[in-house]
């Protein structure tokens, strides 16, 4: 996993390409603007979601994991608590993996780390890195954000 800001990540060359061009697409279409939905960046390799919800108590959240696409967790108004742990931690799933959505739920994160993220900021979450999105801390609060895919393919 790594944490960045929506404008540092971008021109960072560190980065794999199909990350900078998710990220360059996003700020081209000055994000704030942008009503909730799907936006397609490279077909269905790169793509985002802008979403307009609500935090949860994170106690509450089931963790998530992906195999296809990496996640990019971008905040624009709001603030996100999300639990992570690491790739390579156990995964014991809680129903059967979701192919055609990539995403799977397990029961917990064993070592779990929170990334506490405001608005410009952003964490990348790699396949099998387990993640549990739209948290607080506290009560729940309004949250727009947008969620990026990336297929693991492309880098």
């Amino acid at each position: 996993m790594i944490i960045d800001t929506l404008t540092g990540a971008e021109p960072n060359p560190f980065y794999p390409a199909a990350i900078r061009k998710a990220l360059r697409a996003i700020i081209h279409q000055e994000p704030h603007t942008l009503p909730a939905g799907k936006y397609t960046v490279d077909g269905d390799t790169i793509f985002f979601n802008v979403v307009e919800g609500e935090t949860r108590l994170l106690a509450g959240l089931r963790p998530e994991y992906h195999r296809q696409y990496i996640d990019i967790h971008i905040v624009l108004a709001g603030e996100e608590i999300i639990g992570a742990g690491n790739r390579g931690l156990e995964i014991v799933e809680d129903g059967a993996f979701n192919t055609a959505q990539d995403i799977g739920f397990c029961t917990q994160i064993s070592s779990e780390t929170l990334i506490h993220l405001h608005p410009g900021e952003l964490a990348v979450l790699f396949p099998g890195e387990l993640h549990r999105p739209m948290g607080s801390l506290g009560a729940g609060a309004p949250l727009r954000k947008i969620i990026v895919k990336v297929d693991v393919g492309l880098v």
